[in-house]
């Protein structure tokens, strides 16, 4: 289950959960895509994987009930309290480090700067591959952030800066630079409004295997 649980869909589910806890029921796929900015039919697509995962499940409710004949309009609600786990969240980072790991720089900022998601898992492992990528140094420092005495924005705030930096030194003067230099200030004021979910991201990071 934690490896079908990719970042878009962490996201997803973790935009439901706030939606309806908020609402205090089920919401139109819409409400979902209004969040992500993603279009309805994106978003409902994910929440249709989601709800084949079991973790999801979708409502028919009538509209203009006091019309006869008034269309049905889809609700989704999470199947249950399901709680992102410690592993699910490490899972979620690992599959955004392998995947941009494996990539070239250039490709690896492209298709990172393409992704409008604010999964902070997403973000993280991008910048981590960055730091992987350049080499021992890389590994050795976000290392040493990691298990550093800093709190805990604090240290994913400098991760994602030496991240950066690492990619602005393999990419050079182009205009993708200046797109990864504007996604890393939109990393960071994201961590700024993610509260305690930074604690989590900090230790999932810690897992991953980066030295």
């Amino acid at each position: 289950m934690f490896f079908a649980l990719t970042p878009r869909r962490l996201e997803t589910l973790r935009t439901l959960k706030g939606l309806t806890t908020e609402a205090g029921s089920a919401v139109h796929y819409s409400a979902v895509a209004a969040q992500m900015r993603i279009s309805a039919w994106t978003a409902y697509d994910l929440l249709r994987e989601l709800e084949n995962l079991g973790l999801v499940v979708r409502r028919y409710v009538q509209a203009g009930r006091e019309r006869a004949g008034g269309r049905s309009r889809i609700l989704f609600a999470p199947a249950a309290e399901v709680l992102l786990s410690s592993e699910e969240s490490t899972s979620a980072l690992r599959l955004a480090f392998e995947r941009f790991s494996a990539m070239s720089d250039v490709a690896a900022a492209r298709d990172y700067v393409a992704d409008q998601t604010s999964d902070l898992a997403f973000h993280m492992g991008f910048w981590l591959s960055r730091l992987i990528v350049a080499g021992r140094q890389g590994a050795e420092a976000a290392g040493t952030v990691l298990e550093g005495g800093a709190a805990p924005l604090q240290k994913a705030q400098t991760l994602a800066a030496m991240g950066l930096g690492a990619a602005l030194a393999r990419l050079g003067t182009t205009r993708l630079t200046s797109r990864v230099t504007a996604a890393g200030n939109r990393f960071s004021a994201l961590l700024e409004e993610s509260g305690e979910r930074v604690a989590d991201l900090i230790e999932a990071s810690r897992r991953l295997e980066v030295t």
